[in-house]
């Protein structure tokens, strides 16, 4: 949850251009590295160095899979707007191919309902688990 909020949806909100998840798979010794380099650091995907078969998915494996599978390169994010009480957190992008992707993160105990709008014209109804993300994608 924390990471999908700083790492992912917390840098588009802040007007940047993209998101760098810097490693994407280390051993479980959090290698190779450099000389100073960062040693708490974990990958996307961490591969157990006792038998190089072993794989674990971190968080970033998470973020890359839930932004990567609707915002499409190129994409850049557009305004939007919620209810002042809503406990979601969210971004929306439109693709160069004119589709509209949302990416939205329920970080409460409770299950979120909500309405995606695109031009005030067409709207989808929705529903996201407590503690979950979600990504959508729709064509306007």
């Amino acid at each position: 949850m924390e990471d999908v909020r700083e790492v992912a949806l917390g840098t588009v909100n802040n007007w940047r251009k993209g998101v760098i998840v810097w490693n994407l798979m280390l051993d479980s010794e959090r290698g190779p590295n450099r000389e100073g380099g960062c040693r708490t650091c974990y990958g996307a995907v961490d591969i157990d160095s006792s038998d190089y078969k072993t794989m674990t998915y971190n968080s970033h494996y998470y973020i890359i899979g839930h932004l990567s599978a609707v915002v499409k390169p190129g994409a850049f994010r557009i305004g939007s707007e919620a209810n002042a009480e809503t406990p979601l957190m969210y971004s929306a992008f439109e693709n160069p191919d004119g589709t509209v992707a949302f990416v939205v993160l329920n970080e409460s105990d409770a299950v979120a309902q909500f309405s995606l709008t695109a031009d005030g014209k067409e709207h989808l109804d929705c529903e996201l688990p407590a503690k979950s993300v979600g990504s959508y994608l729709w064509k306007k």
